[in-house]
């Protein structure tokens, strides 16, 4: 993949399959370091994870020390202090190795990714010099402090002030921060405050006099890692621990969530794979009626259903972190500025991918649950840990209530409103085709599906600009309803080009199942977002006959989905894991 495709241009634009990065374009080398990691988590973490439940926080912390001794912890850190400097991909890549156990992939994810990254990308070379080399052995770990008791997803209504003292030598912070990962064992605390009540600000905080953790909460779900409030109790921070600017914590702040949910998508998935196979094992031991439950039709399209999940959300996921990968190789690597930019333009895919990675996450452990049945209710069994462990993907790193906001409104606020259609043309465009061609063969389906998708994705788009114009934030709901039609459009798509590099690379006999799961994936996709379309019409004060237009680009009629489950299903169960 050579060209360089800009965010969100994928509702605009039509890609080649050799213009993405898949899965299979993972390189040896990059296998092999996350080989590392699947090595270290099973052969060092789950032997310890008893006491890693158990909140002993020294184990935690060695194991984070054997991480850096292992380079898991310096991936994304620029080699001139002391990291690696390697791309996106490896980082990704790393992380969905740490999928066997949530607890620990949140703490080490947290040290390395939104504790670690805002000193990297914002820090001056003297914070970087200082902290880095220290962040990337493990010897220091960190934390992210933005939540407060009173601001969780309006994070900018923060409370916590910081004074400078008489002196000009620091500033005085007082507040308290919540639900911190790591916060009961970190060295060092990336905090949020206001200077002078109104200009926020992000801070880095050393572990000290003023700066006292909470109790450790007693959560759903990732009760193997540490999670409390931290209170700022007239902590003296040194005015050269400002981070970035004064009054623009913000910038810190939006930037670095947004690194978050690009490396939270592989995680889900990693998450996804893991709860297949416990599904696949189980459903292939357990007797009932004669047989084992793998055998049962229901049981076969819950398996299939899952697997087509993990496939699409790996397809969707690499595509971005590739697209992210090629720009950087355009920037100045030693820019900070540069590269954060760059990733900022593919604010509306990392959004996509949290949206819609932590729901099919969400469907997986749910579903292997009840595979499971009775013995996924209980604590002896890895069903009930992972369905816990999953519900808090839906939640930080921004909600995705939040995200789905961000989507439309980054497509509509950006370039990409000026490239949508006249809403009156392009309705009485469609309304004139006497029909919409649908092949139901093989990918033709998909390509059709995509293309529609696309058209409805643009409509919605269009349509909210026009009824509501500057102020259709305002309207969560329509947002929205437009926000899930483009979520779907970029997942197929995502499939579309995965499946059809697969194709190239092996024949169509050989990707059959591959074809079977895009399709599958496509043909419920359209019916989601000919729902979310239809809602959307209804509720637009000017709708201009957009219900007729959606209707134009529905599916006629639905493919056979059963027996391609079942084909998916059997594959799985004799290989006894997830194949792709």
């Amino acid at each position: 993949m050579s060209e360089i495709i800009k965010g969100g241009s994928f509702l605009f634009e039509y890609r080649q399959p050799q213009d993405v990065f898949t899965r299979e374009d993972i390189s040896e080398e990059q296998q092999m370091f996350a080989g590392v990691a699947t090595e270290f988590m099973q052969k060092e973490v789950l032997p310890r994870a008893e006491a890693i439940y158990g909140k002993d926080w020294p184990v935690t912390r060695e194991l984070l020390l054997k991480a850096g001794e292992l380079d898991l912890l310096r991936i994304d850190i620029p080699e001139s202090y002391g990291g690696l400097g390697l791309d996106k991909v490896s980082s990704a890549y790393v992380g969905e190795q740490l999928a066997v156990m949530p607890s620990f992939g949140a703490s080490l994810g947290a040290h390395t990714t939104i504790g670690t990254l805002p000193i990297v990308y914002f820090g001056t070379p003297e914070q970087r010099a200082k902290y880095l080399p220290k962040l990337a052995t493990g010897e220091w770990i960190a934390a992210y402090c933005l939540t407060e008791p009173g601001s969780g997803s309006d994070a900018l209504a923060a409370k916590t002030k910081a004074t400078l003292s008489e002196d000009g030598t620091h500033y005085i912070l007082r507040g308290q921060k919540m639900w911190i990962t790591n916060g009961g064992f970190a060295d060092i605390f990336i905090v949020f405050a206001k200077v002078d009540g109104d200009k926020f600000t992000a801070f880095i905080v050393e572990k000290g006099p003023g700066v006292v953790p909470g109790h450790e909460e007693k959560k759903l779900g990732l009760d193997g890692s540490s999670t409390t409030a931290v209170m700022l109790e007239d902590a003296r921070v040194p005015v050269e621990n400002v981070l970035g600017e004064i009054g623009k914590g913000h910038v810190v702040a939006f930037n670095i969530l947004n690194l978050g949910r690009l490396k939270l998508g592989s995680r889900n998935v990693g998450g996804m794979k893991f709860a297949l196979n416990n599904a696949l094992s189980y459903a292939n031991e357990r007797q009932q009626f004669g047989r084992t439950i793998g055998s049962f039709g229901l049981i076969k399209r819950k398996l299939a259903e899952m697997a087509v999940r993990t496939y699409v959300g790996d397809a969707l996921v690499w595509r971005t972190l590739g697209m992210i990968d090629r720009m950087l190789e355009t920037v100045d690597a030693s820019s900070p500025m540069q590269v954060l930019k760059a990733i900022e333009q593919y604010a509306v895919e990392c959004s996509i991918i949290k949206v819609w990675t932590s729901e099919a996450l969400a469907f997986v452990v749910d579903e292997t649950v009840q595979v499971y049945g009775g013995y996924g209710y209980s604590k002896d069994y890895p069903a009930e840990r992972a369905y816990r462990d999953a519900r808090i993907t839906r939640i930080y790193e921004g909600t995705n209530e939040i995200n789905r906001m961000i989507i439309p409104t980054r497509l509509l606020k950006g370039a990409a409103k000026e490239l949508l259609p006249n809403v009156e043309e392009s309705v009485s465009d469609l309304l004139d085709r006497t029909m919409i061609e649908f092949r139901y063969e093989g990918l033709a389906f998909v390509h059709r599906v995509a293309a529609n998708l696309k058209e409805s994705a643009k409509l919605a788009l269009a349509a909210l600009h026009l009824n509501f114009g500057d102020k259709f934030s305002e309207e969560q709901e329509a947002v929205a309803l437009a926000a899930d039609i483009v979520c779907e459009a970029f997942a197929v798509e995502s499939a579309l080009l995965r499946t059809e590099k697969l194709v190239a690379a092996k024949g169509a006999d050989a990707a059959k199942l591959a074809i079977e799961l895009a399709r599958i994936y496509a043909n419920d996709a359209a019916e989601r977002a000919t729902s979310a379309a239809r809602n959307l019409a209804a509720v637009l004060p000017q709708p201009q006959k957009l219900d007729w237009a959606f209707e134009r680009l529905a599916l006629p009629k639905m493919i056979n989905t059963v027996a391609a489950r079942r084909d998916i299903a059997s594959a799985l169960l004799e290989s006894g894991r997830y194949l792709w």
